[in-house]
């Protein structure tokens, strides 16, 4: 892909993403789990990070193959780490792995295990949790989940299960974004 296709096919995204991202602003909650507080600066950064976090898991878990949107959580990215996604046809890669698998699942829940801010409050480190649950899919693709977790448990249709997400999030223009991420498919534990 020449660097213009790339730059116009980035422009579009961010263009759609910025719609999205509005939308998703205007239906967030202020509260912080469960309660509202005065917000200091470190407490407004976590309750953002976690804000982000909490779209970024619900976005990427409730997925349905016969209603995809290949780059539905791409307004929750930083610009970089969306160039390097377009390069790796992340968008098609998604949409083939659902359509081919047949893939129904939805977003149940997320535990926080550790935000680290950076000093200066402009990066951070997200460990968490999220809960899942497969709806429904392909036996192939049930199978390659189970071999993945080294059989240390039976992931089926409708069976729950948690997996460890890492994410380096940053500030960008002044909102927090993801830079990248990591999904842990070795610590993948029932609920």
């Amino acid at each position: 892909m020449n660097d213009q296709n790339l730059i116009n096919k980035l422009f579009g995204v961010i263009k759609e993403s910025i719609t999205s991202m509005n939308e998703n602003m205007n239906n967030s909650s202020d509260q912080i789990d469960g309660g509202a507080a005065t917000l200091t600066d470190d407490i407004e950064n976590e309750h953002e990070i976690k804000r982000l976090c909490r779209d970024f898991a619900k976005t990427l878990n409730d997925r349905n193959y016969e209603q995809l949107d290949g780059r539905a959580e791409y307004h929750l990215y930083t610009v970089d780490h969306l160039i390097e996604l377009i390069k790796n046809n992340d968008e098609q890669n998604t949409e083939k792995l659902f359509n081919e698998n047949k893939i129904k699942s939805k977003f149940e829940d997320c535990e926080f295990l550790k935000i680290t801010l950076s000093e200066d409050k402009e990066q951070a480190e997200v460990i968490y949790n999220v809960r899942t649950c497969i709806i429904s899919a392909e036996d192939k693709y049930f199978k390659s989940l189970n071999k993945k977790n080294n059989k240390k448990m039976r992931i089926s249709a409708g069976t729950p299960f948690r997996n460890c997400y890492t994410l380096a999030v940053k500030k960008e223009k002044g909102v927090w974004k993801i830079d990248e991420f990591e999904s842990s498919d070795e610590n993948m534990k029932y609920d």
